[in-house]
């Protein structure tokens, strides 16, 4: 399966992947000092909305993270959902969310999409549209200025050796940038290379890493994309607790005849 940004604009893994973005960058912005956000592999910005996002049309969200997410994504106020005419990607939805005095820099490796995206996000101070290899500019940006911020490593996993190319660049953004808070999104299918994945990285030496899940159908299922998962590295303080709570709610919105899975739990504990 490709996983390529538009190939699944919108849909449960979307929606997990984005709801966990604004609850990270919420938390950096309780400090009034700048933060830093690096997307390396960025997308086009808005994609035609195909679907898994309208499960949410009706939800009345307990959780503050959720209910920040539905509103950025249009889905919440006076919108209908089936008006929603494209899904914004997480550069749109990152920039919703930081401030004026934060800096931002968003990679895209296709250059249809990285001049997609530079059409699409409004002219900014502080913002960087670049074409590019996203996990080589983790040796361009890093550590940055600010000392403080956010690296999202989100790629397609077209290629087999996609889930050893994220553990490296888990491995050598935090060599240069120790207190660095990092989150890689990685897909949950019938077969064993997530587990693998998080096997090695338990093994890796990395401290101080979460990780979360979203199945909305049996593991082993082989209709494709079961799950969505993403290992966050120097999550905030207590942030787990919150969002198992929200990782929870969002399991019962979207899981399929209940078949549904939500984890969040120390991969790596400190």
């Amino acid at each position: 399966m490709n996983y390529r940004h538009a190939f699944h604009a919108g849909n449960f893994a979307d929606v997990h992947k984005h709801v966990t973005l604004l609850a990270l960058l919420e938390r950096l912005k309780r400090k009034p000092t700048p933060l830093f956000f690096l997307d390396t592999h960025a997308g086009r910005g808005a994609y035609e909305w195909l679907g898994g996002i309208g499960r949410l049309r009706d939800a009345n969200p307990v959780s503050e993270d959720l209910r920040l997410y539905m509103q950025a994504a249009g889905v919440a106020g006076t919108q209908p959902t089936h008006q929603l005419q494209h899904y914004p990607g997480s550069p749109l939805l990152a920039l919703q969310t930081l401030r004026d005095i934060d800096r931002a820099a968003f990679v895209e490796q296709q250059p249809e999409e990285a001049r997609a995206l530079e059409q699409e996000l409004p002219r900014r101070r502080n913002v960087a549209v670049l074409h590019g290899d996203g996990y080589a500019s983790l040796r361009a940006y890093l550590p940055p200025k600010e000392n403080r911020g956010l690296v999202l490593i989100d790629p397609p996993y077209e290629s087999e050796t996609e889930f050893a190319a994220v553990e490296r660049a888990l491995k050598f953004g935090l060599t240069r940038w120790p207190n660095g808070m990092f989150a890689a999104w990685y897909p949950l299918k019938a077969n064993a290379e997530s587990q693998r994945f998080l096997a090695s990285l338990q093994t890796s030496g990395l401290r101080k890493i979460l990780r979360l899940e979203l199945l909305i159908r049996p593991a082993d299922s082989p209709l494709g994309l079961n799950g969505s998962g993403l290992i966050v590295a120097n999550p905030p303080w207590q942030w787990d607790v919150e969002m198992r709570a929200t990782t929870d709610e969002l399991r019962r919105l979207l899981a399929i005849d209940g078949a549904g899975t939500a984890i969040v739990e120390w991969l790596v504990e400190e």
